[in-house]
């Protein structure tokens, strides 16, 4: 009877759980697929909801020793819905940085993430929004396992 019980909760749990809209995702793209693809890390996002905002993080795999500065630099091709696009080059440190957050691995294998921005910004539209993350120097493309970005939802009250 007690296993029943804790099936019948378990599937209610899963039921509602199952109707509510997540509030963000995590995609990543691995370094083999993005050679497949030019050396572009493409991600679509679905910013679709009118009532929020969504922040954004960048993540990466790296083996930091093959990033000799210690710092890397990545362009970044965002699309709008609508088809407007914005061309940025970021550059990131591997330590030290306000907002990061690494976690050591074995040897020089590292995982970071770093705030990135908000989408959409006051005026823009919402729905699926292109990225296409690429390093500035193909000579760094051995040191990327891959590049993912995640985005949680945020109301406007809390984002402005």
């Amino acid at each position: 009877m007690q296993r029943t019980n804790r099936h019948l909760l378990l599937l209610l749990l899963l039921l509602t759980a199952g109707c509510a809209k997540p509030s963000g995702d995590y995609l990543f793209v691995s370094s083999q697929t993005a050679r497949a693809q030019g050396g572009s890390y493409d991600f679509q996002l679905n910013l679709d909801d009118s009532t929020c905002c969504y922040a954004t993080m960048l993540a990466a795999r790296i083996v930091s020793s093959r990033i000799p500065a210690g710092q890397f630099a990545l362009n970044i091709r965002t699309t709008s819905p609508t088809g407007e696009i914005t061309i940025e080059r970021l550059a990131l440190p591997l330590s030290g940085a306000p907002g990061e957050k690494t976690v050591l691995g074995s040897g020089s294998l590292i995982d970071c993430q770093w705030p990135w921005r908000t989408l959409p910004s006051s005026g823009q539209e919402h729905g699926i929004w292109q990225i296409s993350i690429t390093p500035t120097d193909p000579a760094l493309a051995e040191a990327f396992y891959g590049i993912g970005i995640s985005y949680q939802a945020r109301t406007w009250e809390k984002e402005n």
